[in-house]
């Protein structure tokens, strides 16, 4: 298998496609020779990654839209399907954070940071589920992180949203082993991307994050991308209800 082929013509859904990781899987689920379906609340991006991408109609599908309403979600699924005839892979990837010690969360914080991240993972599974269930095969990557099983301050909202979206790929997982479809985790550690700049203004928790990680470094978008790739393909064919760390070493100790 050359690395061209690992996803020659398979239909992927990339959520959160507009930037940092989601964009970088785009590109590298490009040139391994997927249709992509992209979904950003930001339409702009997508018009950018379009060019950079350079695809034919026939073989890429954008929309602009709030993966947490569930309309939409179901609409765009079904436009996926109806567009390339079916779907062989789901990277969940759209999220939001924020820093905020717990007792100034508000409830409407609360509820938008698990609705964004954990409730469009849930609206995801559910309708692309329900395709690949019929099909008896897919590939389902939902996005976590380090903070989904380890706790660091001032994160508490983040980190129970990803923390239920790695209990809730386990379940999914295990309800769907025998039916052709495997869903796994990745949980990225810290990476360059587009809240990386703003992150290194707070000098000290910066420097604690490069002596915490033991490759003493941050990891990229690319990085992540890679991952997503390989829990894509064919390679990953018997793995399942895993979450894969990629955080220079972070979860090892």
């Amino acid at each position: 298998m050359t690395p061209t082929t690992l996803l020659q013509d398979k239909v992927c859904i990339i959520t959160g496609a507009g930037k940092g990781i989601g964009r970088d899987c785009a590109k590298i689920f490009a040139e391994h020779g997927a249709k992509l379906a992209l979904i950003s609340r930001t339409g702009a991006d997508l018009d950018e990654l379009a060019i950079q991408l350079g695809l034919n109609e026939d073989r890429l599908f954008c929309k602009e839209g709030d993966v947490s309403d569930e309309s939409t979600v179901n609409e765009f699924v079904g436009s996926v399907i109806n567009k390339f005839g079916a779907i062989d892979v789901l990277i969940n990837n759209a999220g939001m954070r924020f820093r905020k010690k717990f007792t100034d969360i508000s409830w409407d914080e609360w509820q938008k940071v698990m609705t964004v991240n954990t409730g469009s993972t849930f609206l995801f599974c559910k309708a692309v589920g329900a395709h690949m269930l019929q099909r008896q095969k897919g590939k389902i990557v939902n996005m976590a992180s380090i903070i989904g099983s380890n706790g660091l301050p001032e994160l508490a909202g983040y980190g129970a949203s990803k923390g239920a979206i790695i209990t809730l790929s386990k379940c999914i997982a295990t309800e769907w082993a025998d039916s052709g479809i495997n869903v796994n985790v990745i949980a990225p550690g810290f990476c360059e991307t587009s809240y990386a700049e703003s992150f290194k203004q707070k000098s000290a928790l910066y420097n604690f994050t490069i002596e915490r990680i033991p490759m003493k470094k941050w990891g990229s978008a690319i990085d992540v991308a890679n991952a997503c790739l390989y829990l894509s393909s064919s390679m990953s064919d018997y793995v399942t209800g895993t979450t894969l760390h990629v955080d220079g070493g972070w979860d090892a100790w």
